[in-house]
């Protein structure tokens, strides 16, 4: 079964590459379209965690000691 790359990884020749000779997987890349789609959607989704206050970086995920809010809100 292939995993579905998407974002902006999915561009990135050299890291699917890798990905397919060193961890043995089959990779599926979608078209242009549904690759920026995905990353758009996954940005939209982090403004709206910044708005609310909530955490948006993940200490589970980026290795840090805490988990925090990223972003900055500009306003006219």
């Amino acid at each position: 079964m292939p995993i579905l790359t998407t974002g902006g990884g999915a561009y990135n020749s050299y890291l699917i590459e890798q990905l397919q000779q060193k961890a043995n997987l089959q990779i599926a890349i979608p078209n242009k379209q549904i690759i920026e789609y995905k990353e758009a959607l996954a940005m939209a989704f982090l403004g709206v965690l910044r708005l609310q206050k909530q955490s948006n970086v993940l200490k589970t995920v980026t290795g840090a000691s805490q988990n925090t809010i990223n972003g900055a809100i500009y306003e006219p």
